[in-house]
């Protein structure tokens, strides 16, 4: 019982999570796929404890996959600059 409940919290938290994203991006003025991938490798990471645990994959492949997109997120972070930082 107590599984159902924590998969639907972190299912409500995580699409609220991609909806504030998106609007923090629109209002940045952020475009195109090379900002957005320090997002989504940050959202995969988040994801992907909760799935290796539905699927019994929990372990070092979780941890793993997790400090993979940890790695890869943090690496493109510096592509994530607003329009203001570009023009100077």
């Amino acid at each position: 019982m107590i599984e159902i409940v924590l998969t639907i919290v972190f299912v409500i938290v995580f699409l609220i999570g991609i909806y504030v994203q998106i609007k923090r991006r629109k209002r940045a003025g952020l475009t195109g796929m090379k900002s957005a991938i320090s997002p989504i490798c940050f959202m995969i990471s988040a994801a992907l404890n909760p799935v290796g645990y539905w699927f019994g994959f929990i372990g070092l492949y979780s941890l793993l996959g997790s400090m993979l997109f940890l790695l890869l997120g943090a690496y493109f972070l510096k592509e994530m600059q607003t329009a203001d930082e570009k023009a100077s």
